[in-house]
């Protein structure tokens, strides 16, 4: 099997090597590896169309949400009928977590290799493609501003600090939802999600009804409302038990519109994604990921 291997490490050196036996590993059992240590924004993209142009069976992206979604927006662009693996290696791994990837390496490989084939859908935010989940207002403004060295120093509690941190600034923006063409929503926003799979922000399921493979989206959204009204419902959102609120709204898409007022701070699998209009579309099962 013809394998790319794309590496985004977390911890140093030691990370490395312990990935070097792995790529040892796989060798020794027939297959053609050949792995790519990344070094700025944009090189797991590139290096994942690459790949798919020269016809890797494989690819494997060992790193966290942002990773994935480099790759992922990589081999989407070509014609590609290979699969992806992922080795969990990021702050959050939500999406991993969600598949229920392992977290040690040895597991990890065994089921990028091994493990089941799986077609998922796949949603595109404007020109950016996502496998896991879209957040615009309070969510993406902590998820973009969190600082690299505060994930690596604290893992997913980085992004709670960081929400704290931007809880004092926090106003409502104003939007516009369109659901295939008919208003779903105009008014003030809090945050609104939109969910290929369910968990973000380090392990928030803010759209726990998602499915990876059901050709839908899953859209959330929390209206304006008091600042502290918003902090009660907080330990909700993070425990998806918000569903049961009555000014909360929850629907299923295929196609979802939001326009707002002023410029708005939206990510994709948490890489920003800026402007007032955003243009929500699913590619249903467009990928095979490889799953337990």
């Amino acid at each position: 099997m013809r394998i790319v291997l794309i590496i985004r490490p977390r911890e140093g050196m030691e990370q490395v090597e312990a990935l070097r036996e792995q790529v040892e590993r796989l060798r020794r059992q027939g297959h053609e590896v050949r792995p790519h240590l990344t070094f700025e924004g944009g090189d797991a993209h590139r290096l994942a169309a690459s790949a798919a142009r020269e016809g890797a069976d494989l690819v494997i992206a060992a790193g966290g949400d942002g990773t994935l979604n480099e790759v992922v927006n990589g081999v989407m662009r070509e014609d590609w009928p290979g699969r992806i693996g992922l080795i969990p290696l990021g702050t959050a791994n939500d999406f991993a977590a969600g598949m229920e990837i392992p977290t040690d390496l040895e597991g990890a490989f065994d089921v990028a290799l091994a493990g089941a084939p799986r077609s998922v859908d796949v949603a595109r935010v404007n020109d950016r493609y996502f496998v896991n989940v879209s957040t615009g207002g309070f969510g993406a403004t902590a998820t973009e501003e969190t600082p690299a060295e505060s994930k690596s120093l604290l893992g997913p509690w980085a992004y709670v600090i960081t929400g704290m941190k931007k809880f004092a600034e926090l106003r409502p923006s104003r939007a516009r939802f369109e659901n295939a063409g008919a208003e779903a929503y105009d008014g003030e926003v809090m945050l609104f999600a939109v969910g290929n799979a369910k968990r973000t922000g380090g392990g928030t399921l803010l759209t726990p009804r998602a499915d990876v493979a059901d050709g839908e989206l899953d859209v959330v959204i929390v209206p304006g409302m008091a600042r502290m009204d918003f902090v009660a419902l907080l330990p909700d959102l993070r425990a998806g038990t918000h569903l049961d609120n009555p000014d909360i709204l929850y629907f299923r898409t295929t196609h979802l519109v939001v326009k707002s007022e002023a410029p708005l701070s939206v990510n994709a699998d948490g890489e920003p994604v800026h402007g007032d209009r955003f243009t929500y579309e699913i590619a249903p099962r467009a990928l095979v990921l490889m799953a337990p």
